[in-house]
């Protein structure tokens, strides 16, 4: 799912103020906006560059919950798991972790297949986000400023009647409603919150069907040193695999307590840091905790 969430994109819900609200919103060419947005946020996409953060993910399924201690570094991201279902790890569970996470951090071979999966997912997100400024019909909602100064715009968007997806992958923003929330001096994509209004296929490496219903919400924030990183990710679906295996997606994921960590920081470094996170060098400054 990480493709599917990345290429909908991301968002952080900032506190704002009006100002000259109807002027600006004239003035808006929401397409224009859009599609700045979506170049910024392929740009983006690719393995992950300094600076470089830990922070705090937490994903509660409907049966069960983790949450882990992430780290990003240049030959990838880690996560040392702390909980399960609210609890600390038992001292052997967390010595049997802590053990399947070094393994992995030496295997260069696992390494190597993730980077290729998460670049296939990566040119999959980009397929989809180059689709949003011409698959629906936009309306301004809203024209704001953050706290920081920022211009927020607010859109409605809905599928465009007679928009024909140009792939497979595609199809699902056939069936798409909702808002955005870009933050227009940034040029990035805060939120998107949408469902599903029919039944669509989707061919995200297998094919299948989402039903009608299905929601979803991404937030994404600037979480210190101009990074942006996605803060939750909220996602209901249901469907079918093959048109034949039930396909049930729920899921609330938040990522939060960002801090920076050194641009060259090695595995053998992220590895000690994730078992001593107190020891995050201070000089870094302050990362901003993401929403919750």
């Amino acid at each position: 799912m990480r493709a599917f969430i990345a290429s909908l994109v991301l968002i952080v819900v900032l506190g704002c103020c009006g100002v000259g609200f109807a002027q600006q919103q004239n003035d808006i060419d929401p397409v224009a906006v859009v599609r700045r947005a979506t170049q910024n946020e392929i740009a983006a996409t690719g393995p992950t560059k300094a600076p470089f953060f830990m922070y705090k993910d937490h994903t509660q399924y409907r049966d069960h919950s983790i949450t882990t201690e992430a780290i990003e570094t240049a030959e990838g991201g880690l996560n040392r798991t702390l909980a399960k279902n609210g609890k600390p790890l038992t001292a052997q569970e967390q010595a049997d972790a802590d053990k399947k996470l070094k393994d992995y951090a030496y295997d260069k071979d696992a390494r190597r297949k993730k980077r290729l999966s998460n670049r296939d997912d990566d040119q999959r997100a980009a397929t989809l986000m180059r689709s949003l400024p011409d698959a629906f019909n936009y309306t301004v909602n809203g024209v704001t400023k953050a706290a920081n100064g920022h211009e927020m715009v607010r859109l409605g968007f809905k599928a465009k009647p007679g928009w024909s997806a140009p792939t497979h992958e595609t199809r699902v923003l056939e069936g798409m409603q909702g808002n955005m929330l870009i933050d227009k001096t940034a040029g990035r994509i805060a939120e998107i919150n949408g469902e599903l209004f029919k039944d669509v296929d989707f061919g995200w490496g297998i094919l299948g069907r989402l039903f009608k219903g299905g929601k979803f919400i991404i937030h994404q924030a600037d979480v210190g040193q101009g990074k942006w990183e996605e803060t939750q990710e909220r996602l209901q679906f249901s469907g079918k695999i093959l048109m034949v295996k039930t396909l049930t997606i729920d899921s609330n994921e938040t990522m939060a307590d960002f801090r920076p960590v050194p641009s060259n920081v090695t595995t053998a470094q992220a590895l000690q840091l994730l078992q001593n996170p107190d020891e995050v060098v201070a000089s870094n400054g302050e990362g901003r905790a993401g929403k919750q």
